[in-house]
């Protein structure tokens, strides 16, 4: 028995060693300052899937919380913005993260599930300039599914209630 709980108490004691000293993906090793000059200039550009143009993303300035970020899907789309908000974590580290909410966050759960579905492209290009590394757009793929099937049934939900809405505003009109 003593063994088995020796055991178990190392293998918490390696789990938690793991998760407090594992890296985090957010931050890298600059300074702010830097972070700011180095996103400012940046600029991605990818073909976009259905083959007609291309996606462009790229800095428009500091901002007080870090760096504005643009973002056009086709050069007839709408601008879409997003803040690179850039955190000091030590004199040469920074935590950089996308805020693409606008506001308040919404009780609704299409809307803020529209909202959470731009920071994957806006957070892939800031982890692919600042790791300087290609833009990977599988990962910001994999995590536009993810917030997809967070708010899943919250969305379904919220369809169905206004489907149910629409059906007795239909119901109203025929008596």
């Amino acid at each position: 028995m003593g063994k088995i709980l020796f055991l178990v108490g190392m293998f918490a004691i390696g789990g938690y060693y793991l998760v407090h000293n594992m890296p985090s993906a957010t931050v890298f090793p600059y300074s702010k300052e830097q972070v700011q000059a180095i996103l400012v200039d940046a600029k991605t550009t990818l073909p976009r899937r259905d083959g007609h143009g291309q996606i462009e993303i790229w800095g428009a300035g500091r901002s007080e919380k870090g760096v504005t970020l643009h973002m056009k899907y086709a050069s007839e789309a709408p601008l879409l913005t997003c803040q690179a908000v850039i955190t000091a974590v030590a004199p040469n580290q920074s935590d950089v993260v996308a805020d693409c909410i606008s506001g308040a966050s919404s009780d609704s759960a299409i809307s803020r599930t529209q909202e959470e579905l731009l920071a994957p492209m806006f957070d892939e290009h800031i982890a692919a300039t600042l790791d300087k590394r290609a833009f990977n757009r599988d990962a910001a793929d994999k995590r536009e599914a993810g917030i997809v099937f967070k708010n899943l049934g919250g969305m379904q939900s919220e369809a169905l209630q206004r489907a149910s809405q629409f059906q007795q505003f239909q119901d109203s009109f025929s008596k």
